[in-house]
């Protein structure tokens, strides 16, 4: 057995880099598709992990071949390269990881920085460690490699399949409990690899001989290369069946398409039938009381009646004001636009607060879900409020980012803070109807008063939706007031 796998090493190694590419290719594919779940926005940074640790393991392959054809400088730059190449891919998986734990922004932004500032830090200490050594530049690679693994790709997969844990929670609150059961097999998967990829490592100069992939190889008779990459193939099998979230997410965002077109249908037929059958019938009872009353001789009579007409007018301007609002038109990026700005200007005038504001890429916005403008509106007006009630003087930034895909409302103030209760969250309302608006619209909210407060929502847009089909008109107002 151990023959057999030595005389395959090669095609071992291919086969693993392969199974990664795949995993990274099939999630790559997807990257345009619009989602509202953190899980599927985060695989971007598997697949770039995916991606490089496959061209990391083929290096380990072509390097060895080239050793015959090119010089001795270049070899040793291929291993460089090849050594650099591997740590960028755990530090991708740390990224994959911090991004499903969901962690409050500020927290997510220094511990990625940590992770970069370690990333580019270690090369540089290894090198300075392996030439006061006297070793070579695969003693150097041997040794980048085995403190990678444990200082990035060990708690890389941890926090990883901790996060995907927790995901099973946000699949279930969107209906999705079908996968549910696939992001806890991929949380199973990626703390198995974690354990093999980061526990054991190739030999370095500094590691233990019981931790080297030589010394398992030695013990069980099974490469570790065969057993990642057979982790890594049910990652991606596991993965390719979370992608359905997709097409979960499509449906759902269709039928509610169908159930918006059904709504303006009907809508369309109350107005007809409001304007064709009661605002008229109202409106002949008007003109016969009327005429009635110029024939009555008894004034307090006459009076009456008039008042009953005056009456019936009410009633039918408010028919009216209700076909109007039935008639309002779908939110545009342009109008959603126009709207905030002049929230914006008139909390400012009313307040005292300075508020900045800054659109961007209207003209490119895929289409808005129903309701946006108002629910938009009221989550600006609230986080307004809270930076002019308890951030003390400061200024008010927004931004309002329309893409292809998304919608982004960003209000941010450079006040003293404020905490999540102070906002809301937890037993109060603010926050909580903020959070709930932005659910409405299919988005997600996040706050954080730490340092000012900012407060984000995101909204995914589709533009691959299918046009609402076209809505009848009301009938034209012929009614004489």
């Amino acid at each position: 057995m151990h023959r057999f796998f030595d005389q395959n090493e090669t095609i071992i190694l291919f086969a693993h880099g392969l199974v990664f590419f795949s995993l990274g290719f099939a999630v790559w594919i997807q990257r345009r598709r619009a989602s509202r779940l953190v899980l599927t926005n985060a695989l971007i940074w598997l697949a770039a992990f995916a991606f490089i640790e496959a061209f990391a393991v083929w290096g380990q392959v072509f390097v060895p071949i080239q050793e015959e054809y090119l010089g001795d400088g270049i070899v040793d730059a291929l291993i460089v390269l090849r050594g650099l190449l591997q740590t960028a891919a755990f530090l991708f998986l740390v990224q994959f990881g911090l991004r499903l734990l969901q962690l409050d922004p500020r927290t997510r932004r220094l511990l990625t920085a940590l992770s970069m500032v370690a990333w580019a830090a270690l090369p540089v200490v290894t090198a300075a460690f392996a030439r006061s050594r006297g070793w070579t530049v695969e003693d150097w690679e041997r040794s980048l490699d085995a403190t990678a693994r444990l200082l990035f790709l060990l708690p890389g997969a941890l926090l990883a399949a901790v996060g995907m844990w927790r995901q099973r929670g946000a699949l279930a609150a969107a209906g999705m409990t079908g996968i549910k059961s696939y992001a806890a097999a991929a949380a199973g998967v990626l703390a198995v690899y974690g354990l093999l990829g980061g526990l054991i490592v190739e030999p370095a100069p500094w590691a233990p001989e019981a931790l080297s992939d030589r010394a398992w190889f030695d013990y069980t008779g099974l490469p570790l290369a065969a057993l990642r990459g057979l982790a890594g193939l049910a990652l991606c099998v596991l993965a390719v069946k979370l992608l359905e979230i997709f097409e979960v997410e499509a449906k759902q965002r269709l039928d509610a398409l169908e159930r918006s077109r059904a709504v303006a249908e009907e809508r369309a037929r109350f107005r007809r039938d409001l304007h064709d059958g009661t605002i008229q019938s109202i409106y002949a009872a008007g003109l016969h009381l009327e005429a009635l009353a110029m024939r009555v001789t008894d004034d307090e009579m006459r009076h009456e009646v008039r008042s009953v007409v005056a009456d019936l007018n009410t009633v039918t301007d408010g028919i009216r004001r209700y076909i109007t609002d039935l008639s309002e038109t779908p939110d545009t990026a342009a109008g959603i636009a126009d709207r905030l700005a002049v929230l914006s200007h008139e909390f400012a005038q009313e307040t005292g607060l300075e508020v900045r504001m800054r659109v961007r890429g209207v003209g490119v916005s895929g289409p808005i879900p129903d309701g946006a403008g108002r629910h938009l509106e009221q989550i600006l007006r609230e986080a307004l409020s809270n930076s002019a009630r308890h951030a003390g003087q400061c200024t008010a930034d927004v931004s309002l980012a329309f893409a292809p895909d998304e919608l982004e409302l960003v209000v941010r103030d450079d006040g003293c803070g404020l905490s999540v209760a102070a906002g809301g969250g937890g037993d109060g309302h603010g926050l909580r109807n903020m959070r709930e608006r932005a659910r409405r619209m299919g988005g997600r909210l996040t706050f954080d008063g730490s340092a000012g407060t900012r407060v984000v929502v995101a909204v995914p847009l589709d533009s691959d939706v299918p046009a609402p089909l076209p809505i009848p008109r009301p009938f034209p107002e012929v009614i004489p007031s």
